[in-house]
């Protein structure tokens, strides 16, 4: 089990996937002092193979990695926890997530509610990210007449995950990119991370 404090540099990695840190730049994001530390710590991390370590020149280039499940759980447990209930109608979104009649479904919000700049007139965007097979149709209309009933009024989408990792494959511009760059996920992080870790396996690069 990991401490608090180790657990930052893998937030860090969270916020920033596709991003490579010297040993030094991770020392500074973290707001630590001591450089031993950070170097056991990464040391550590990367013999957990939850870090990648790529020398390059005079630096050790340190990066997250998804083909690892231990890494995956960890994402999924900081996106799950990393939210500002604050902020978000949550009694609205409880009642949501409890209406979607599956067990194994990612829960997401998106928009303005994901980026903090919601006002009183804001819509909630939700996306519920479903298994291959499952009737996309039913699960929209259930949330749909759900949110109609709701203030804020919600915008329910709801996605395969063939759908999903298709729109991250794309070349252009999409609304799965838009969720990859700006999103809340409630429930079911690790499945959105599994889908993720297929995509970038594919050549997205964020």
């Amino acid at each position: 089990m990991l401490t608090k404090e180790e657990i930052k540099i893998i937030e860090l990695f969270r916020k920033n996937l596709f991003k490579d840190y010297s040993i030094k730049a991770i020392m500074r994001k973290i707001s630590k002092k001591s450089y031993n530390w950070t170097y056991k710590t990464v040391k550590k991390l990367s013999k957990l193979k939850i870090i990648n370590i790529t020398k390059k020149g005079n630096s050790n280039l340190c990066s997250i990695n998804l083909n690892n499940n231990l890494t995956l759980k960890y994402l999924s447990f900081l996106e799950e926890h990393s939210i500002n209930s604050k902020r978000l109608p949550m009694k609205n979104i409880f009642e949501l997530i409890n209406s979607v009649p599956l067990s194994y479904f990612t829960f997401i919000i998106s928009g303005s509610y994901s980026t903090g700049k919601a006002t009183k007139k804001s819509d909630l965007d939700i996306i519920i990210l479903i298994e291959d097979g499952i009737d996309i149709k039913k699960i929209f209309t259930i949330l749909k007449n759900k949110g109609e009933l709701m203030v804020p009024n919600v915008h329910p989408y709801v996605f395969t995950k063939s759908n999903f990792l298709q729109m991250l494959l794309n070349d252009e511009e999409n609304y799965g990119k838009m969720i990859f760059k700006n999103k809340l996920i409630l429930f079911g992080a690790e499945n959105y991370y599994l889908i993720l870790k297929e995509a970038i396996k594919n050549g997205f690069k964020g």
